[in-house]
């Protein structure tokens, strides 16, 4: 495999961007910075010194906002499906998704969880995948205590729910 790939998926204004170039580094995200695919939903990030590739999951993002839930949430599975057939089309062994992260903003409050139940509804499309999920703009350590016990609750009823990491 050339490069592991994350699928990364968030609400706008979550702060993915910022996530992306805390991974890669501002050097790296300033040579490589960029969708490189030409998937319409998804950007995708990679770097030249780290074997990762970011699948950003662009649907979610606020031109897609006025479509219904069930709408976006299947143009980002095909979107990825497509990406990974045409990986595979073309030679690429590293076409599947290896993890999976869930980013949200952990100054939501009570919608802190509804948001993060939404999210998830993605991934049953990848049982097998680890789910990271990635509390963004956590300032306090109460605050992020209490995101981290929120997102443990959100998953502790789910079958797969070993499979989960909070960060």
């Amino acid at each position: 495999m050339e490069r592991g790939n994350v699928l990364v998926i968030g609400n706008p204004e979550v702060g993915i961007k910022t996530l992306i170039r805390a991974v890669f580094g501002e050097e790296s995200v300033e040579t490589g910075w960029g969708p490189i695919d030409d998937i319409d939903e998804l950007d995708i990030y990679e770097s030249e010194i780290i074997p990762l590739r970011i699948i950003d999951a662009v649907c979610y993002k606020p031109s897609f906002v006025i479509e219904p839930p069930f709408i976006k949430e299947q143009r980002v599975i095909n979107s990825v499906k497509k990406w990974s057939n045409s990986r595979y089309k073309e030679g690429h062994k590293d076409n599947q998704i290896n993890l999976i992260w869930l980013c949200v903003d952990g100054t939501m409050g009570k919608e802190f969880t509804e948001t993060l139940k939404n999210l998830s509804r993605l991934t049953p499309a990848w049982e097998s995948v680890p789910i990271v999920v990635v509390i963004t703009k956590s300032y306090s350590v109460g605050e992020r205590e209490k995101n981290i016990e929120m997102a443990n609750n959100v998953f502790a009823d789910q079958k797969n729910h070993q499979r989960i990491c909070v960060k």
